[in-house]
């Protein structure tokens, strides 16, 4: 098999509180002021959903599994098809939540983001059941991305990335808080930014080697792989076997709303190749991760990548080691 057949692999994203993602452009953003709205657009989102999209565009197959709402017509379920993106649904919310991205020509994006309602008993069990159903059918990688609504229980991403782990199937969690430190013992691939390592490191982190040791101790811990996305400082990779990173080649301006799970779709593709994180070529899949998650940034709205730029990106981008 190939390496561009294997990037293709089939990634399953699993998204438990999703929305439906409103993108404001303005010339700028002034509080307590009235503001003339240049352009609006409005898609079925969340953080998986925006991994899905982006590795469908990046040629990868990918499928949607999520809460929907339960009433019809459902205008989460009717987004997922105007995008094309295949999906299993678990009907659970009264609403889904709305989500609004502000965004200035200067670049600056203020973001509202809604919780999102409570999940009644008995739909975790359900979720459970649907992610297993898809494990069998067959995935190259999984991405769990995002906030647990109220009801599900924070454990569940944990709870995911073990049926993952026990089936041999590599799993990225990109979620926080309770989650996050949950997760961070399920041998599942971390994806934190700097505040979120942070917080799971218990002190600010300032420096490279800094953030590399953080990094180790969580690979020790229970972590498969640590992949600290650091904005306009690119990315640090830690696995039990691989200690590198990577700087963008230039500052980007634009729409950072998705630029994260650009980067998480990137990584996925490669972890769908190799089918083990030791097996990922990581200087390969670290130079796509930050190229992709750059070339997300230039797009208005989350979701999609600019593959023109991308594609220029991955020639320019050096990995280096840190050990």
């Amino acid at each position: 098999m190939t390496t561009r057949t294997r990037l293709a692999r089939k990634i399953l994203t699993v998204t438990l509180n999703p929305a439906i993602d409103v993108t404001y452009r303005v010339a700028g953003l002034a509080v307590g002021e009235t503001v003339r709205v240049a352009s609006v657009r409005s898609r079925a989102g969340g953080k998986g959903v925006n991994v899905a999209a982006v590795a469908r565009r990046l040629g990868s197959e990918s499928l949607v599994l999520a809460l929907s709402g339960r009433a019809e017509p459902d205008e989460f379920r009717a987004g997922l098809d105007r995008l094309g993106l295949p999906h299993h649904l678990v009907p659970a919310l009264d609403a889904v939540r709305r989500t609004v991205a502000v965004v200035a020509d200067d670049g600056v994006t203020t973001s509202l983001q809604e919780r999102g309602p409570s999940v009644a008993a008995g739909i975790r069990d359900e979720v459970i059941a649907a992610f297993r159903a898809e494990l069998a059918a067959g995935v190259g990688a999984v991405v769990i991305s995002g906030s647990v609504p109220p009801g599900l229980g924070d454990d569940l991403p944990a709870r995911l990335a073990v049926l993952c782990a026990e089936a041999g199937i590599p799993v990225v969690a990109d979620v926080s808080g309770a989650a996050l430190r949950t997760a961070a013992t399920a041998r599942c691939v971390l994806v934190p930014n700097r505040d979120e390592l942070a917080e799971l490191a218990g002190k600010r982190l300032h420096e490279p080697g800094e953030i590399v040791a953080a990094g180790r101790r969580l690979v020790r811990d229970g972590a498969a792989a640590v992949v600290a996305t650091l904005g306009e400082e690119g990315v640090i990779a830690v696995t039990a076997g691989h200690e590198s990173g990577v700087r963008p080649v230039e500052r980007v301006v634009g729409n950072p709303t998705g630029a994260g799970d650009a980067a998480a779709a990137a990584l996925a593709r490669h972890l769908a190749a190799a089918g083990a994180v030791s097996e990922v070529d990581w200087p390969a899949a670290l130079a796509d991760v930050v190229a992709t998650s750059a070339a997300a940034v230039l797009c208005p709205v989350a979701g999609e990548v600019d593959l023109e730029a991308r594609t220029g990106w991955l020639g320019a981008l050096a990995v280096k080691e840190t050990a």
